[in-house]
């Protein structure tokens, strides 16, 4: 046989699926390197998290000390305030601290729930972010994977494709 339009094609394609095959494969493991640093950032993201509800629990605990502390200041002013009138703790002096000590109650359950909500919210978000870092690591693990068999697939119909192209070249 002579050299051809053929060659040329078998050639050409030869070259293409080989090159192609190197650039898919670097293409994949960069994007796999991406996915990897993408995780990493989410794992940051997770640990801030995390301490955040830590953050959120010690909040919680010292805005029920400070309200403890202020309905018992309340309580005691209006103990004071009803002995040093010289009035018995009965009646509506009794009426009135029992309110305090039940508004304070109230202010007390309050600022436990909303801790609790805002610990779940930080709960939530860690695990989310640490979801999306394992999915991104799956995902970096698949592509490294995928880019190597292209390239492994390149090579082959790239020398299949040679191996025609000097077929056309023999007599």
């Amino acid at each position: 046989m002579a050299l051809g339009a053929s060659t040329f094609t078998d050639f050409g394609g030869a070259a293409s699926d080989l090159f192609g095959g190197i650039m898919a494969d670097q293409a994949d493991q960069i994007k796999a390197q991406g996915d990897l640093a993408e995780a990493t950032s989410y794992e940051e993201a997770a640990t801030l998290a995390g301490q955040n509800e830590q953050f959120a629990k010690t909040q919680t605990a010292v805005n029920e000390v400070q309200n403890q502390r202020q309905v018992y200041q309340t309580i005691s002013q209006q103990e004071a305030g009803v002995a040093g009138g010289g009035l018995a703790e009965s009646g509506s002096a009794l009426d009135l601290l029992r309110d305090s000590a039940s508004q304070g109650a109230l202010s007390q359950a309050l600022i436990g729930q909303q801790g609790l909500i805002t610990e779940a919210g930080y709960q939530e978000q860690q695990q989310s972010y640490t979801q999306m870092a394992a999915a991104l690591q799956q995902a970096a693990s698949e592509e490294s994977s995928l880019g190597s068999e292209a390239g492994i697939f390149g090579a082959i119909t790239g020398g299949i494709k040679g191996i025609a192209g000097i077929a056309t070249l023999m007599p």
